[in-house]
């Protein structure tokens, strides 16, 4: 059994250059998905179609799962990961970093576009500002 990672505001901040490239990657590939999506549908039914773009959908589908960095929507609950940091909301670009607040496990979380960790929540719910 692997023993999750936690981290400290300090050492999330520390992760964001090398989760900030990766999210964006996420997030790029994933707005791409619906209309690759489609375009898989309609090779399904018209033989004459290319039938590349079915095997790009799947890869970009693929791409959206994280194998293994921090989540989103700010909850990691059940969602792939990706370096021990669920990813949930490829379009948002959300992170959630496992940390502890008072002795509670909550999650540090981030979204991509904001230059620090600044907001937390309890394991479960919305996001809030770290207060000091």
């Amino acid at each position: 059994m692997q023993r999750l990672r936690t981290y400290t505001v300090e050492e999330a901040n520390n992760e964001l250059p090398r989760v900030r490239r990766i999210v964006a990657q996420i997030a790029e590939l994933s707005a791409l998905l619906p209309e690759l999506e489609d375009q898989a549908r309609i090779t399904e039914y018209n033989p004459n179609a290319r039938a590349p773009a079915a095997k790009i959908a799947t890869g970009c589908r693929q791409a959206q799962t994280p194998r293994a960095a921090p989540s989103s929507n700010c909850s990691g609950r059940g969602e792939p990961q990706r370096d021990g940091h669920p990813a949930q909301s490829p379009l948002e670009g959300l992170i959630d970093f496992p940390s502890y607040r008072d002795g509670e496990l909550v999650e540090l979380c981030w979204k991509l576009g904001e230059d620090r960790v600044e907001h937390w929540h309890h394991v479960g719910e919305l996001r809030r500002p770290q207060e000091a």
